[in-house]
């Protein structure tokens, strides 16, 4: 969330008696080359964000083709609570008054960027990446003015802050597997409507919801076969300047009555292929989902498929959990799961009426290995559950639903295929 319009008055006696943090949260304050991260929660926590921020500043600076002039010993600064009741402390510390519905805000006149935590620890994450494109974008090239059009500057943080993070290195823009809340889905529902007039978003007559703004955004940025639509930087380049939307949008692109059907054929082959039954899932690379949950949780292919693989690194020093497949899924309140124990236990279990109920129970090889491979495929009118290349067995299942599953565990789930 960026700059609003809003009164420039000094908010000095209440709010300097304002506490900055949640009374029960622990407060660290780490530094790196380019940030400075107040925090609120584990310290751990804290440092992988730290090593989040200073991931995305080259993604940043690709992106923008410039870079945040810091004087010496001078970093950004970022401000993370554990909930919003601090998040809105500490905006109106700053000397304003933070948004409605936001979860971040970056504020221009103190260079800081503030945000709370998020449901899920991916879309946490994305809203940090969020907060702190807009405080690179505004630095680097806007001379830290808010730009003429809302849909832009909300559509950059948006693509950029969609990202594959794998502990080390973070790759932002990419279109996001699996998350809580589908844009993709969203910006299709939406510019398919009748009373969608694309013109009035590009020209600021109608606010433009998030998706629309990612959608949009997204297109411009990448919507030749990957790459930029031509004209691309140079209106990046006007609009950072202060150009109006309209004129310059449409200098670059035609009218945007004549771009929004190739923009709706993009978009409908730009869908997310994911969704979560349970939280909490993420795509943290190619082909690779990565679940976290103390209980049996599962992430679900949003099409039929007639068969799903994928290959699980086998966890060291843990072994109470167990990782499979998702075999079928109605609802949900009825799906079924296939899950291998870390002792070599295979069990086949329905979650119906709010009750389990096994199907199938067996041993196989314990986790000798180090990784196991399972299968889901349908065949003649069941689904087979293979594991290291050998059926299991075979249900006769509802749906056309295939998943991946797993319980009391943080696994990533590699070369995840489907068709």
């Amino acid at each position: 969330m960026s700059l609003r319009q809003a009164s420039w008055v000094l908010l000095i006696g209440a709010l300097c008696a304002l506490p900055l943090r949640d009374a029960h949260a622990d407060v660290h304050v780490v530094e790196s080359e380019h940030y400075r991260l107040h925090w609120e929660g584990a310290r751990s926590d804290a440092e992988e964000a730290l090593r989040v921020l200073e991931s995305a500043w080259a993604g940043f600076r690709a992106f923008f083709g410039a870079e945040p002039k810091l004087t010496q010993g001078e970093k950004l600064r970022v401000r993370f609570y554990a909930s919003r009741d601090g998040w809105v402390r500490g905006i109106r510390r700053d000397g304003t008054w933070p948004p409605r519905s936001a979860g971040g805000y970056y504020w221009p006149p103190t260079k800081t960027a503030h945000l709370f935590r998020q449901p899920t620890q991916y879309f946490t994450r994305v809203l940090l990446v969020h907060e702190a494109a807009h405080q690179f974008h505004f630095l680097a090239r806007t001379r830290n003015k808010q730009p003429a059009a809302g849909w832009y500057t909300e559509g950059i943080a948006e693509h950029l802050s969609w990202h594959w993070w794998d502990g080390k290195r973070i790759t932002l823009g990419v279109l996001p597997g699996v998350s809580l809340k589908d844009y993709p889905a969203a910006a299709l529902q939406e510019m398919r409507d009748a009373d969608f007039d694309l013109a009035a978003v590009v020209g600021g007559r109608r606010p433009a919801s998030r998706p629309v703004s990612w959608a949009l955004l997204r297109y411009l940025a990448t919507g030749r076969e990957g790459k930029p639509l031509p004209g691309f930087s140079t209106f990046l380049r006007k609009m950072d300047a202060g150009g109006q939307p309209w004129p310059v949008f449409k200098q670059r692109f035609g009218r945007p009555s004549r771009l929004l059907p190739r923009l709706l054929a993009w978009l409908e082959a730009h869908q997310t292929p994911w969704a979560q039954v349970f939280n909490e899932w993420e795509q943290v690379g190619q082909a690779t989902l990565r679940g976290r949950a103390g209980v049996v949780s599962a992430a679900r292919l949003k099409r039929p498929a007639a068969a799903l693989s994928a290959v699980v690194a086998v966890p060291r020093n843990r072994f109470r959990w167990r990782a499979g497949l998702l075999l079928h899924w109605s609802s949900n309140e009825d799906y079924t799961v296939a899950l291998v124990s870390a002792r070599g236990t295979v069990q086949v279990d329905r979650r119906q009426g709010g009750r389990w109920r096994t199907l199938h129970r067996s041993r196989r090889p314990a986790w000798g290995a180090a990784e196991r491979r399972f299968e889901a495929i349908r065949r003649d009118g069941a689904v087979v559950f293979r594991l290291d290349g050998r059926d299991v067995g075979s249900w006769r299942l509802p749906g056309t639903v295939l998943g991946v599953a797993l319980d009391n565990a943080d696994l990533r789930f590699r070369d995840v295929a489907w068709r």
